[in-house]
């Protein structure tokens, strides 16, 4: 398959070469480096690569004049709240401009498919352990308005022109299959600790101590990045009968922040300075 991927010098992106890259397809990749570094020269080598703004129309339009693509993968956008809220109309703009270019040129065909990197943030507030995808999309924050306004603007344009497409909607990504170092500009909760282990300070915040969970602190739910990768294979699979699907990309359960800690806990057996 030709692949394009969005975004694909970020964190997800550059797992996702490598998955890719191992089943034989030929990738190709989008990125103007706004939420990453670089791409490891080792990953590069793999790939076909242009640095595209795709908020700009006229060099979305002058690449796409040339190139189709079995398959896109939608990733580029500014992720995560805290990073999302340093200049929120600026990368509320940015994530629809994104996606308003890509759905204008994308397509020169109905053979392309295309999955977009959603988020569960379009959710909200969740009112059970388990968020079916039927569930009101009600988002609390502007990050994940911008995602359900991409999607919106996905579902008009592509049902419209009878294109296979997916949207799914991602939660916590975690793990890594890449053995070359990837560098992020925004980190997790795993990555600060990974952080901290690495410079031998036992040390983390956690945000809130007296929430309605089982031990009071956050809860989230993790999906490794493998699982993700496998997830995107088998839905271009899956789309090449079906028109569409909607789908949440976790695993199911609840990990709340304190839980992770003491995991690290027993796995360095040191004990962290924790505060609230």
């Amino acid at each position: 398959m030709k692949i394009l991927i969005t975004g694909g010098a970020g964190y997800i992106g550059q797992n996702f070469i490598s998955f890719f890259h191992n089943r034989k397809n030929k990738i190709y990749v989008i990125d103007n480096f706004s939420t990453s570094k670089n791409i490891n020269k080792n990953l590069k080598k793999l790939i076909n690569f242009y640095k595209v703004d795709l908020t700009k129309e006229e060099l979305v339009k002058t690449f796409f004049k040339r190139k189709k693509f079995d398959l896109i993968i939608h990733l580029a956008a500014i992720s995560g709240v805290q990073e999302f809220n340093k200049n929120i109309l600026k990368n509320f703009n940015n994530n629809i401009l994104t996606t308003k270019n890509l759905m204008r040129y994308g397509f020169k065909n109905n053979n392309t498919q295309f999955i977009f990197a959603s988020s569960a943030a379009v959710y909200g507030k969740a009112t059970s352990n388990r968020v079916s995808e039927k569930a009101k999309c009600d988002p609390i924050n502007f990050y994940g308005l911008s995602k359900q306004v991409c999607e919106k603007i996905i579902e008009n344009y592509l049902d419209k022109r009878k294109i296979h497409y997916a949207i799914l909607r991602y939660f916590n990504v975690v793990g890594s299959i890449t053995k070359s170092k990837v560098e992020k500009k925004i980190y997790s909760l795993l990555d600060i600790i990974c952080k901290n282990i690495k410079k031998k300070i036992y040390k983390v915040n956690i945000n809130g101590k007296k929430l309605s969970t089982k031990d009071g602190t956050p809860e989230r739910d993790f999906i490794h990045i493998l699982d993700l990768c496998r997830i995107h294979e088998k839905t271009y699979l899956y789309l090449i009968k079906n028109k569409k699907v909607i789908m949440n990309c976790g695993s199911g359960k609840s990990y709340s922040v304190l839980q992770i800690v003491k995991e690290f806990e027993k796995s360095t057996n040191q004990k962290f300075k924790i505060s609230f």
